[in-house]
């Protein structure tokens, strides 16, 4: 024991002359103490502050005979070294703790195996930065060491050579390295312990030999440590491919596999670089794909015209026919085969369509509009021929063109029945002349002013001759010296009415009513209806046209109209009068009757005189009521089953020249059936009114009125709403009174009619308005059950 201590006096041996020294067994040959043919390395991590085993491998577990336990807290000079190597140990250690130490450092140690036994091991150290854990750490390999290269057979020297020779000339890159773990188990890192030359060529790392992947590359993929990690635990050997993105983005043909048994973390790597293949294998896809998606492409195109070409043959107003010339033996045309035709064809000529049909066959019994020798000459001469013919039949022309041109032998000839255009061309033509005599004889003055030189530019008759109106005078007439004629009260109105045609669109209407003097000492209601007639760009209109109609004798009978109205709603309050004086009259004259029997057994001292004047006044009475009602055609709303839907459809549809006048929009919400129980005629007036009422409260060409149907548990709910002017809460409070309106021509008994007929049939309405925003009636219908 005491040689054994001189031995091992000097254990820091530099990293020059250590080999002349000990020879070192990289594959750490043993196995309870004796050596073995199974090659395990000896592999920690220690932490620099306190000692502490951070990691070891189960080769070294083994061999110091702590199996599966957990050696994280134990400290490597304490329970594992000899105690006379563990001060130079302590010191060797201590050297790293300078940040500057990065060099390798030797020593040679012994070791207790499981057994109790002390070997000599050499602990090659060096400062690791690669670990996740961002610790100060050393990274120590243990080598076993021999005193001599004697005990190492011929056989095994020989062994090794062939080994080492057939790793330096493999073309495939080859690498062993020990996987390195983490407290938990996971794999975090591995350290190259040999390579072969063709490894630095596969790919861009060199030096690599004693160094680990993370150190080398910090952020290398977790894949490559998860696969490895699972080889070296599993023993299962792996093939695949895989792009190592942080190596250049070089694709990798691997083949890993454990080295030693399920104690050993080492791993064998046999790989190629494949990125040259790969990247002409993911261009031919690319390429391939392309030539894919443009045959598709091109066979979707092909598809698709041969479908367009087919819906044209077949959808087109053309009758087309495809034709082949007979010949006889002189080699002259002397009849044409139909090749195909489409059926707009057979319907001209329906024996076309009869196989091996010529064109003689089809035409024998219709004029065949002398288009044989046509067709002959462009067959001869290759030039198009395209011809309009007509020809008389029962008693009508009828127009056809004709087109046919060469494609190869056949010819494609076509004919078109263009009678319909040819008779629109001369209603066109007739269109045009009765326009011109229209507007010559219209009963509205068509007036177009020119803003460029700010005149009247054209007017189309006379307007009054007699006090000097003409319209050769009216002709270049001065915008300003139409002003006088027109009324104070509308001048502004004018004003904002010719504002709005140059601020709308080629298509709006501008509506206005004003008062014009045309006659000395009177004013006459006019209708002035206005559009752009021309413009020289979206923001300057040259010239708009005015449609001008007098309208006063209009005015006067609306007037009348509105008096008539007026004595009809005395007709509604005699219906009322007559409705509730039938009962009290009735029980008048019933109690007449009884006093008057009841008086014929008693003295009455002559009342039979007034029991005669109440019975007579009760009769002439109840047929004054009678009288009345049938003065006013009063008869009772008939309740039937009735589809909300189609009342409303049908009331819009009677409206629908006022709002198409009035240049209204209709919103309709609603669908399917909604059954209620109504007077159609009744509600139809009602809703009208309603309609009509909505159309006068919006501004002409800007209106629109919403109709909305939905339904409730036990009502449907009827909405027509509109954008108009609104109404202030003291005009709501009102709108249903008789009497009550906010027209200047009305006299209010509109809504208190729409309001009683709702009422005959159960059903109650509600307002809401807010001024300048419009106004909304909704009415509730019982469902029917």
């Amino acid at each position: 024991m005491n040689n054994s201590n001189q031995y091992f006096s000097q254990v820091m041996i530099s990293s020059e002359n250590f080999n002349d020294h000990f020879r070192v067994n990289s594959s750490c040959e043993f196995q309870s103490g004796e050596l073995s043919s199974s090659p395990r390395s000896l592999f920690l991590i220690i932490q620099t502050m306190d000692n502490k085993i951070s990691y070891c491998n189960p080769a070294f577990k083994e061999y110091c005979g702590y199996g599966d336990t957990c050696m994280n807290s134990l400290k490597i000079c304490k329970e594992i070294m000899h105690p006379e190597d563990q001060s130079n140990y302590f010191k060797h250690l201590k050297s790293f703790r300078n940040i500057n130490n990065t060099k390798e450092k030797y020593i040679v140690v012994r070791l207790k195996n499981q057994h109790g036994e002390w070997s000599p091991f050499c602990f090659k150290d060096r400062i690791y930065t690669g670990h996740p854990s961002q610790k100060k750490l050393i990274l120590t390999e243990v080598f076993a060491l021999h005193e001599s290269a004697e005990s190492d057979t011929d056989s095994q020297q020989s062994l090794s050579l062939e080994y080492r020779h057939l790793l330096q000339s493999l073309d495939e890159a080859f690498c062993i390295f020990e996987m390195i773990y983490d407290e938990n188990g996971y794999p975090v890192d591995y350290i190259f312990q040999e390579i072969n030359p063709a490894f630095e060529k596969q790919i861009n790392l060199k030096n690599v030999t004693g160094k680990t992947m993370r150190e080398l590359i910090p952020d290398h993929e977790e894949h490559w440590f998860k696969t490895y990690g699972n080889v070296a635990l599993t023993g299962e050997p792996i093939r695949f491919q895989y792009q190592a993105g942080k190596i250049d983005n070089a694709w990798l043909d691997l083949y890993a596999f454990r080295l030693g048994d399920n104690n050993s973390r080492r791993v064998a790597v046999l790989f190629h670089n494949i990125t040259s293949r790969k990247l002409a294998e993911d261009q031919m896809k690319k390429v391939k794909a392309d030539l894919e998606r443009k045959a598709k492409k091109r066979q979707k195109e092909l598809e698709e015209s041969n479908a367009l070409l087919k819906t044209i043959f077949n959808t087109t107003t053309l009758g087309i026919a495809v034709l082949k010339p007979l010949h006889n033996e002189k080699g002259e045309i002397t009849d044409f085969r139909f090749v195909k035709t489409n059926n707009v064809l057979l319907k001209i000529f329906p024996k076309a369509g009869t196989k091996g049909a010529t064109f003689f066959d089809a035409t024998r019994d219709k004029p065949s509009l002398g288009i044989f020798n046509e067709l002959k000459e462009v067959s001869k001469t290759g030039k198009d021929f395209d011809k309009e013919l007509s020809f008389n039949q029962e008693g009508y022309n009828n127009w056809f063109r004709i087109t046919a041109l060469p494609q190869g032998d056949l010819l494609i000839a076509t004919i078109e029945n263009i009678t319909e255009r040819k008779l629109k061309d001369k209603e066109l033509k007739e269109t045009v002349r009765f326009k011109q005599q229209l507007v010559r004889t219209s009963p509205e003055t068509i007036v177009i002013i020119n803003l460029n030189d700010q005149n009247v530019r054209y007017i189309n008759k006379d307007i009054y001759p007699k006090e000097g109106l003409t319209r050769k005078r009216v002709l270049g007439t001065p915008l300003p010296e139409i002003i006088p004629y027109i009324h104070p009260r509308d001048r502004e109105r004018v004003l904002d009415f010719h504002r709005k045609i140059l601020k709308s669109g080629d298509d709006e209407i501008h509506d206005i009513e004003i008062k014009l003097q045309l006659r000395p000492n009177k004013w006459e209601w006019f209708s002035v209806r206005g559009k752009v007639f021309h413009r020289r760009d979206d923001s300057w209109v040259d010239e708009y046209v005015l449609l001008i109609r007098n309208i006063h004798q209009q005015k006067k009978t609306q007037k009348a109209l509105i008096t008539a109205e007026k004595f009809s709603i005395m007709g509604e309050i005699a219906r009322t009068l007559a409705h509730e004086l039938r009962n009290p009259i009735t029980s008048i004259g019933m109690a007449t009757q009884v006093m008057g029997k009841k008086l014929d057994h008693i003295p009455h001292h002559g009342l039979d005189k007034y029991l005669k004047i109440l019975k007579n006044s009760a009769s002439i009475l109840n047929e004054l009521v009678s009288d009345l009602l049938n003065s006013s055609n009063y008869y009772e709303s008939v309740l039937e089953k009735q589809d909300l839907t189609e009342i409303v459809e049908s009331t819009l549809e009677k409206a629908s020249d006022r709002i198409y006048l009035a240049g209204i929009e209709i919103k309709k919400d609603y669908e399917g059936h909604h059954y209620i129980l109504a007077d159609r005629e009744k509600l139809e007036i009602a809703l009208l009114n309603i309609i009509l009422n909505a159309s006068e409260a919006t501004i002409p060409d800007e209106g629109i009125i919403s109709v909305k149907i939905t339904e409730e548990e036990k009502d449907i709910l009827l909405f027509i709403g509109d954008n108009g002017h609104g109404l202030e809460k003291k005009q709501m409070d009102r709108l249903f009174d008789a009497f009550y309106t906010t027209k200047e021509t009305g006299v209010g008994v509109g809504l208190y009619s729409v309001k009683n007929i709702l009422e005959e049939h159960d059903s109650r309405i509600e307002v809401s308005s807010e001024p300048e925003k419009g106004t909304c009636f909704t009415i509730y219908f019982p469902k029917v059950t």
